[in-house]
C-alpha cells in the first residue's frame, strides 16, 4: 500500500505498509490481546484490506483500509484515553459522524471496562475458544472419548504421517483448499460463512506461503501419498499458541481429530491453544465445544461515544 492511498494520511507524523515494517510492527504490537488481532491475522488478509502501521507523538496504530472507510482492527499502543481518542478523530475525518463503520477491535474484558469508564460504547463481537493443550495431546478420560474412538480409526484405516509443511507442498494445498471448499460450501449455502470461504483462499495461500517470514509455523497430513490436512498456527503469548488455519478432507473421519490432537502434542512449551472464534457458524460452534474449551476470550469493539467527541 502507498501511503497516498490511506485516506487523510496527513493526520499521522508517520504512516507505512505494515508488511514492510514487519520489525518494528511485532516489537510494537506483540503479543496481541487475542488471535484476531495478531500481525498474522492482518497479513493473511491484505489482499481484502490494506493495512498501515501509523504513528501520532508516542503513539502507534494499526489502521485497516477498505474501500472508502478505515478502522482500527486492534487497540492502539499505548492503550490509554488519549490514544483511543486520537484514533476516533481519525476515523471521524476518513468515515464520517456516527456509528458503525469507525470502531476500535479486539478489546479483551479488562479493556472494557476501562473503555466505559472512559465514556466510549462497547459491544461483544466475538469469543475465541482456548484449549488445555495437555488435556487435548493426551485425550484422556471420558470427554475425550469420542476424539479417540475418531484417531483410532483414522490410523486403523491409513498410513498417517504429520510432518512440517514445505514449500512444495504449496500446490497439493491449494488442491486441498478447493475440495474442502466444495465440500463446505454445501454446508454453508446462503451463510455468511458462504461469503467467507469463497473470500478465503487468497489468506490461506498467503499464509502458507509467506507465514514463515510472520513467525508462522505450518505442519500436513499426508495420508499413504496423499496430502490430506494441513494447519497453521503461531505464538500469541509465552503460554498460549494460537491455530489459525485447518484444512482437512472432510469425508476422512478422525482427520481433523488427528491433526489438532498431534500438533497439541508438540507444543510442550505453552499451555494454551487459542483456536479462534466459530465465525458466527453454530455447527463450527459446536464443533469447537466438543474439544471442551477451558475458557472463552471475550472480544468487544468499541464505538464513537462522547469519549470521542
Amino acid at each position: 500500500m502507498n501511503v497516498t492511498q490511506l485516506p487523510c494520511a496527513d493526520f499521522f507524523d508517520s504512516v507505512e505498509p505494515l508488511d514492510s515494517v514487519l520489525e518494528k510492527a511485532f516489537s510494537l504490537f506483540h503479543p496481541a490481546p487475542a488471535l484476531s488481532a495478531s500481525l498474522p491475522a492482518f497479513l493473511m488478509w491484505q489482499d481484502e484490506f490494506a493495512y498501515a502501521l501509523a504513528s501520532k507523538g508516542a503513539a502507534s496504530f494499526i489502521v485497516a483500509h477498505y474501500g472508502q472507510y478505515v478502522y482500527f482492527p486492534n487497540p492502539p499502543r499505548p492503550f490509554n484515553a488519549e490514544t483511543l481518542q486520537t484514533a476516533f478523530e481519525y476515523m471521524r475525518k476518513v468515515n464520517g459522524p456516527g456509528t458503525g463503520v469507525s470502531r476500535v477491535e479486539g478489546s479483551t474484558e479488562d479493556q472494557k471496562e476501562q473503555v466505559e469508564a472512559w465514556g466510549y460504547p462497547v459491544r461483544p463481537v466475538l469469543a475465541e475458544y482456548l484449549y488445555d493443550r495437555s488435556q487435548v495431546a493426551g485425550l484422556h478420560g471420558d470427554p475425550y472419548r469420542a476424539k479417540r474412538a475418531e484417531i483410532n480409526h483414522l490410523l486403523k484405516e491409513h498410513s498417517v504421517v504429520l510432518r512440517p509443511y514445505r514449500q512444495s507442498d504449496l500446490k497439493a494445498c491449494g488442491e486441498l483448499f478447493e475440495l474442502w471448499k466444495d465440500q463446505r460450501l454445501s454446508i454453508l449455502k446462503g451463510e455468511m460463512g458462504e461469503r467467507m470461504l469463497y473470500s478465503s483462499q487468497k489468506a490461506h495461500f498467503r499464509a502458507l506461503h509467506q507465514g514463515e517470514d510472520w513467525a508462522m509455523d505450518a505442519w500436513v497430513v499426508v495420508l499413504e501419498n496423499r496430502l490430506a490436512a494441513y494447519s497453521v498456527g503461531a505464538a500469541l503469548f509465552p503460554d498460549t499458541y494460537g491455530i489459525y488455519l485447518e484444512v482437512t478432507d472432510l469425508t476422512v473421519k478422525g482427520l481433523s481429530a488427528y491433526i489438532f490432537a498431534n500438533i497439541c502434542r508438540q507444543l510442550e512449551p505453552y499451555l494454551f491453544i487459542n483456536a479462534g472464534d466459530a465465525e458466527g457458524l453454530p455447527r463450527l460452534a459446536e464443533s469447537k465445544e466438543h474439544w471442551h474449551p477451558a475458557r472463552r476470550l471475550q472480544l468487544y469493539a468499541v464505538d464513537p461515544g462522547t469519549g470521542g467527541k
